[in-house]
């Protein structure tokens, strides 16, 4: 069994690249025949969390083969998916022809489809805690070397952090570290901003 996961908004499609005899998907109790060189969506048979793909061959009877100028050959299936465009994988079979009609699986995919998107990246986290604190009335640049003064006020997500420094007027500064301890962002607010300066930072 093959695990893969992707997201609810995901574009799912199938191509048949080779089939001999009958190529076709069953996705959970969908079936879906295939032809070659086309790409078929088969997201409107996926549901939320787990669901079955069975990628599969039928022989044909042996007059239908004969017919068709199959009689001696093997069976074969390609198979391509492809999630949100992206090829996720091509799966290969074949074998032997008995007499009469066979079902032959070429893969069976556990596909997960997970409700939830993927959540900013760590340079776009970084991003947008700088805006917030942009925001912040008051805010002025400060000096990013009096880091080394400030202490960790908040540790976030991906061990960024937020260190905070109160100087010897009383001015609060405030500094973002990223995980490899580069200060990003630096700056202080007067004493009147100071109430809006820590609601904001628990916000945060």
């Amino acid at each position: 069994m093959i695990k893969l996961s992707a997201f609810n908004n995901s574009l799912i499609e199938v191509r048949l690249i080779e089939g001999r005899d009958e190529a076709y998907i069953n996705v959970n109790e969908h079936y879906f025949s295939l032809e070659t060189g086309i790409k078929l969506n088969i997201s409107s048979a996926l549901q939320e969390g787990v669901n079955l793909l069975n990628f599969k061959v039928k022989t044909y009877s042996l007059p239908e083969r004969i017919i068709r100028g199959l009689v001696s050959k093997d069976w074969c299936g390609r198979f391509e998916l492809y999630i949100d465009g992206k090829l996720a994988g091509t799966y290969r079979k074949n074998g032997g022809v008995f007499m009469g009609s066979c079902e032959y699986t070429v893969a069976e995919i556990e596909l997960n489809i997970n409700i939830n998107p993927p959540g900013p990246t760590q340079e776009e986290l970084l991003r947008q805690i700088i805006n917030r604190l942009q925001q912040i009335p008051g805010m002025t640049p400060a000096n990013p070397t009096d880091v080394q003064y400030s202490t960790p006020y908040l540790i976030l997500k991906s061990n960024i952090k937020i260190h905070t420094w109160k100087n010897l007027a009383g001015v609060d500064h405030v500094f973002l570290i990223d995980p490899l301890e580069r200060c990003r962002f630096a700056g202080y607010v007067g004493w009147i901003h100071a109430q809006k300066f820590y609601q904001t930072l628990q916000k945060i």
